[in-house]
């Protein structure tokens, strides 16, 4: 019993003359690299403990409880300064809102960092590996899978959104009744990405929805939030045992390997007939596409769960922002309707949207303004050299060590008053005339892991805005509240987008028009067909009519009309019957957008 006593000392004091000697050979090492690279320290956090930071931990979790963590990490910067260390659960990390490191971190030297050993198994059960889990080959590997669902054609088909955003305008109230847009918006652009991700939609905008896509919705909608929680609980995210959450996790497998099965028997059949879904029926769907390149199940579930879950709800805060902005400047309101109506009635597409300047600046305005990403943490991979924040006045480079975190603030970046001005906290889209970007303006990152839908984002969100300004004159702000941050994964408004818009309604009649080919593929042929050089357009008649679509069941009232140089052709059809009709609109109606009623 003596000698096992004596071997256990010895071993114990082998062990911690081992680590001793490693942590003084690394300290020494690290201040080699310091005095190489003229390396200063950065200036520390005063923790109370300052072991494993948890006084800062609590305190962060109280803010987030509050709603008012935003507001609060402005001041711990404005304190401590632009580039600063705390302790998080034990390790060193560096907080940062300058656009130098920010740079360093995804830009210039991106190999050095990476997420792999924040994210993995965070997200777990939900889903392992995915493209926002991963580093290296296997981020590759899922970039490739997603891709070429956000190249510039797909983004230009615009009509799925076009179906979807009429079934909103049937939800909105006719008498000028203040509105909540913010769930309205989240339940179109959730239509739109489940159609997109899967194939069919959640058709959540319907006024009884599918019972199946209403529970998928409330329990992924809940596990978003649990895993709120665990990002905030790092490395403690095991304490984390929420039975509700894991049910949840389990009602959104279900709902998603039901469309895994089917995107596989799709493909079973792409490769026996030669024909793709796309081809035949003009519709890009992502698992679909997924499933050419792979078959594994779990797989796929991963794919489609880590791409489904950022494009949940980053459009729909985007625009609820938007209008929560508007709603408080009449002005700005006046001017973007201004511009957009000076181009008259050409097709909304990714150009027409992209050239309208003012939209642009708008739409920049609101990601400054109200980011819908804050904390951005990455894992030093390999020691690395950031370009500022070292020393007392924190303009010496610092040494980062392999091992350690760092996180860079976009909201706070976005906030920066030495870079956007002492009007910070005001809404200007002026602000953008002849502003140039270098990494102080990054809603979407940079470098390498730029989000791959910024342009789609951007494109729904223009279009989404133009649409509603084609439907009202103006928005008139109801909010009892300023806009207060609320938490799921990112911030988003606390209190919604509480607006009146409807008692200014204008009964526009061309609001969207297709290309004869999309014409012809999308609408009955009961309906006028023509040949070219004749302009087909959609005609929505104020709020009674409806597009009609392929494959859908004809509802209401509905129109299509053809604008010849001398005549007007319309087919109306009211509960399944066709009803002729010959007129004339003259090109001054048809340029001042005068209501040509039926």
């Amino acid at each position: 019993m003596g000698k096992i006593s004596q071997f256990l000392a010895l071993g114990g004091t082998v062990l911690i003359l081992y680590i001793g000697i490693t942590k003084l050979l690394d300290q020494r090492a690290y201040e080699r690299k310091k005095r190489l690279h003229n390396c200063g320290e950065a200036v520390k956090y005063p923790h109370r403990e300052s072991l494993f930071g948890l006084d800062l931990l609590i305190k962060d979790t109280k803010e987030h409880t509050a709603c008012t963590y935003l507001k609060e990490i402005q001041r711990q910067y404005a304190v401590y300064g632009k580039t600063h260390e705390v302790r998080f659960l034990g390790e060193r990390m560096i907080r940062t809102m300058d656009p130098k490191n920010i740079q360093a971190v995804l830009g210039l030297n991106a190999k050095d960092y990476g997420l792999q050993p924040l994210r993995e198994g965070l997200a777990m059960p939900l889903f392992n590996h995915g493209i926002n889990t991963t580093d290296g080959e296997y981020w590759q590997y899922s970039r490739s899978l997603i891709k070429p669902t956000f190249s510039r054609m797909e983004i230009c088909n615009l009509a799925s959104l076009e179906f979807h955003f009429r079934r909103l305008m049937e939800l909105l109230p006719k008498d000028g009744t203040t509105v909540d847009l913010q769930p309205l918006f989240s339940r179109l652009f959730l239509d739109t990405s489940t159609e997109f991700l899967f194939g069919k939609s959640a058709d959540t905008l319907l006024p009884l929805p599918a019972e199946e896509g209403e529970l998928f919705i409330k329990s992924f909608d809940y596990v978003m939030e649990g895993l709120g929680n665990r990002v905030r609980l790092g490395p403690l995210k095991f304490l984390y045992r929420d039975p509700l959450w894991f049910e949840s996790i389990r009602i959104v497998h279900a709902f998603v390997e039901k469309h895994i099965d089917v995107a596989i028997e799709v493909e079973k059949h792409r490769k026996i007939n030669g024909s793709t879904e796309r081809e035949a029926n003009n519709r890009y769907i992502l698992l679909n596409e997924m499933a050419k390149q792979t078959q594994d199940k779990l797989d796929l579930r991963s794919q489609i769960l880590a791409v489904f879950m950022p494009s949940r709800d980053t459009t729909a805060f985007l625009v609820a922002n938007i209008f929560h902005a508007l709603a408080r400047n009449p002005a700005i309101w006046k001017r973007l309707r201004t511009e957009f109506m000076a181009v008259g009635n050409q097709t909304l597409t990714f150009e027409l949207l992209k050239s309208i300047k003012y939209l642009q600046w708008v739409i920049n305005e609101s990601h400054r303004m109200y980011s819908i990403s804050d904390n951005n943490p990455r894992c030093v991979l390999s020691d690395s050299i950031l370009p500022t924040g070292g020393g007392t006045d924190g303009k010496s480079p610092l040494l980062v060590c392999k091992g350690q975190y760092i996180s860079f603030n976009i909201y706070c970046l976005h906030q920066d008053r030495d870079i956007w001005g002492s009007d910070v906290d005001i809404f200007r889209p002026e602000r953008w005339e002849g502003l140039k970007l270098f990494w102080n303006f990054i809603p979407f990152g940079g470098g390498p892991r730029t989000c791959p839908a910024q342009q789609l984002v951007n494109t729904e969100a223009a279009y989404v805005t133009v649409r509603m300004m084609q439907e009202f004159a103006a928005v008139d702000h109801r909010d009892e509240h300023e806009w207060t941050e609320q938490w799921r994964i990112g911030p988003h408004s606390k209190y919604g987008c509480k607006d009146g818009t409807l008692s200014t309604r204008i009964g526009n009649p061309i609001l969207y028009y297709l290309g004869e080919a999309e014409f012809e593929s999308r609408l009955s042929p009961r309906i006028i067909s023509t040949n070219k050089p004749m302009q087909l357009f959609h005609l929505f008649l104020s709020s009674i009519v409806e597009p009609t679509v392929s494959g859908q069941p004809t509802t209401g009232l509905s129109g299509i009309i053809t604008c010849t140089a001398k005549r007007t052709f319309v087919t109306r059809r009211k509960k399944g019957k066709s009803i002729g009709y010959t007129g004339k609109i003259n090109d001054s109606m048809i340029k001042s957008r005068v209501v040509c009623h039926l």
